[in-house]
């Protein structure tokens, strides 16, 4: 009869540690990778918000830049008009000063067909000045001063041609009104001319003065010292 052997294995004794340690570093492994994914993500989200927060900062910043080349634009087209229409004008004024002359000087009248042609001129002026486009506020400030200004000096021509033809009466009332809107028109205009020669200025195209240069009544501004085109860039 055959005999039976008994096999014994041999297991290795458990540490009472092991199991504590294998789970210990099991934990932190998950530990570990949990704070690196949460850094990822972190950086993730940091990224996109800056991503998303730089295009509005760019556009807003072109379109700062879009306007103020658009305001220069406007404001040097407004110079190059205004010192057009101030020399236009100039010879007109002379010959209004003649007529009604400042400063209790007599007075040398002027005829129909001289006074017409101050009218061409100051209908001129106030065509060009019509209809405005509208730009920033010190431009749009400007312009109006200067438009408000050839009107007031068109309304003054209009009342010296009432005057040729009105009874003497009526004629030196005419007469005066008429000086008078010619006075308030430089005086306007030299606020416009003030007004355009600071956003000359912020516009970078420096000092620029375009003031009609007339017999003074006490009320008009004048221009500054600075040189034509000091403080550019």
């Amino acid at each position: 009869m055959p005999s039976s052997t008994t096999v014994r294995r041999l297991t290795a004794p458990v540490r009472p540690g092991a199991a504590a340690h294998g789970a210990f570093r099991r934990g932190l492994f998950a530990g570990v990778g949990a704070v690196l994914g949460l850094a990822l993500v972190a950086a993730l989200v940091g990224a996109g918000r800056t991503a998303s927060a730089d295009p509005p900062r760019q556009l807003a910043d072109r379109i700062r830049a879009q306007e103020a080349a658009r305001n220069a634009k406007q404001v040097k087209a407004l110079t190059t008009q205004a010192r057009d229409l101030a020399t236009r004008l100039m010879p007109v004024l002379g010959q209004m000063e003649t007529a009604m002359p400042h400063e209790g000087r007599a007075p040398r009248a002027a005829g129909a067909a001289e006074a017409g042609r101050w009218k061409a001129v100051t209908s001129a002026a106030v065509a060009a000045l019509a209809h405005p486009p509208s730009g920033d506020t010190g431009y749009n400030v400007a312009r109006s001063d200067f438009s408000a200004a050839v009107r007031a000096l068109d309304g003054a021509v209009d009342s010296y041609r009432l005057a040729l033809g009105a009874p003497p009466s009526l004629k030196k009332r005419l007469v005066a009104a008429a000086a008078s809107q010619r006075d308030q028109g430089i005086d306007v205009w030299s606020i416009g001319a003030t007004e355009l020669d600071a956003v000359d200025v912020d516009a970078g195209l420096g000092h620029q003065h375009v003031f009609l240069q007339v017999a003074p009544d006490g009320q008009s501004l004048t221009p500054d010292d600075e040189p034509e085109g000091n403080h550019s860039r």
